[in-house]
């Protein structure tokens, strides 16, 4: 199997952080470092938690604070023709570098600079789908229909197309007339390595306390933790958040009760510590909100990777049709699931009061983490896509 030269543009920085900027570098971790290079089209990464020796480059598609205004809708359809551009900008800035293969992810607008890239060297592109975007991107509704041709004719245009979830995958063929393959997140390298559920699970003697990370990037997840957050007070539980999110937009948006902890963004080495030092139970919320209905079934929360990792208790809380649900239900003895706020309340008490129920869960969250997370497995869907 022979690794292509490969370039990647996108808006996702890939650093050791969360989410997507996770997902990238994880699969790129153990890329041979003189056959890649990295041009960033929205944020820069942070320069500590880059891939070492990679020659990354920063080339920002225009003024992000317009995405952030109530032109948002409009701003979406300048910045998809800005996007495709930059590419020649960004085609002179990488002259005499010898790719043979371009990679992208489908978030904000980097991929049509870099489909337009692709196209233009008559190289393979490669696609990575964790979000549905044509739902996310919030466009306009009379360029809802354009918008959706762009994505369809660059998810055309790549040979290889990787999908977070099989109900992604299936909608996508359907929709667009293309296979995916699936490629579900990953255990990092490097993480610690854990066994066993965490002892403090075999007792009562402190708070309960259940922790989230992640972005709080949808209001039906704001809403979910408000639910949570309320819920907890019935066993005077604490709420660890972990992420973005700072005291003072939590405050705004209602996160602020006594027993309401804001955490901050930690790297996933600390963070997998932390949560098995300080949680009782791990917390997957998705949105209700019919709006996000489309994106809820086919994204899936990459937090559930390093939630496995650390032996814990999953309490999903979500619709029926989302994502994380199918995925529990096809794992029986994952998670606690729960689909309606009416049920939340007792759902933590009863994990509250159960010791031998959140080690059940626990070490069951991490056989399967072993099932679907593992670094090398990522890898191997990875590697097979993109191998010339």
């Amino acid at each position: 199997m022979s690794l292509p030269r490969l370039l990647y543009i996108g808006d996702v920085p890939i650093e050791a952080s969360c989410h997507g900027s996770a997902l990238l570098h994880r699969l790129l971790s153990d890329y041979p470092y003189d056959r890649l290079t990295i041009i960033e089209t929205a944020r820069a990464s942070d320069p500590q938690r880059r891939l070492p020796k990679v020659n990354y480059s920063f080339h920002p598609i225009g003024k992000a604070r317009w995405l952030n205004t109530r032109f948002h809708p409009y701003a979406v359809v300048w910045f998809t023709q800005a996007g495709k551009r930059l590419a020649p900008k960004i085609a002179q800035s990488v002259n005499g570098v010898g790719f043979e293969s371009v990679l992208t992810v489908a978030d904000g607008f980097g991929w049509l600079a870099a489909a337009n890239i692709a196209g233009e060297r008559k190289v393979p592109l490669h696609l990575i789908v964790h979000d549905d975007l044509p739902t996310v991107a919030g466009v306009a509704p009379r360029f809802r229909k354009w918008f959706d041709g762009q994505f369809a004719g660059v998810y055309r245009q790549a040979q290889s197309r990787l999908c977070v979830s099989p109900a992604m995958s299936r909608i996508y063929q359907q929709r667009y007339g293309q296979p995916a393959q699936v490629i579900y997140p990953s255990w990092a390298v490097d993480r610690p390595g854990f066994d066993a559920p965490p002892t403090v699970l075999f007792n009562n003697d402190k708070p309960f306390t259940i922790a989230f990370a992640g972005t709080v990037s949808y209001n039906g997840y704001v809403k979910a933790l408000i639910a949570l957050q309320k819920a907890l007070k019935s066993v005077e539980g604490r709420l660890l958040i972990f992420g973005s999110l700072t005291a003072d937009v939590a405050r705004q948006i209602g996160l602020d009760a006594p027993g309401t902890k804001i955490c901050g963004l930690v790297s996933s080495g600390e963070l997998l510590t932390r949560l098995r030092d300080e949680a009782d139970v791990l917390f997957v919320p998705m949105s209700f909100y019919e709006s996000d209905r489309d994106n809820m079934q086919m994204a899936f929360p990459s937090k559930l990777a390093d939630y496995t990792a650390t032996g814990l208790p999953l309490l999903i809380y979500g619709p029926s049709y989302c994502s994380a649900v199918v995925w529990a239900r096809d794992n029986p003895g994952v998670a606690e699931i729960v689909q309606a706020e009416a049920d939340l309340g007792n759902a933590i008490n009863c994990l509250a009061s159960n010791p031998d129920r959140r080690i059940a869960l626990g070490k069951r969250a991490l056989d399967v983490g072993r099932k679907y997370f593992t670094h090398d497995q990522a890898q191997r869907v990875f590697h097979s896509a993109i191998s010339v």
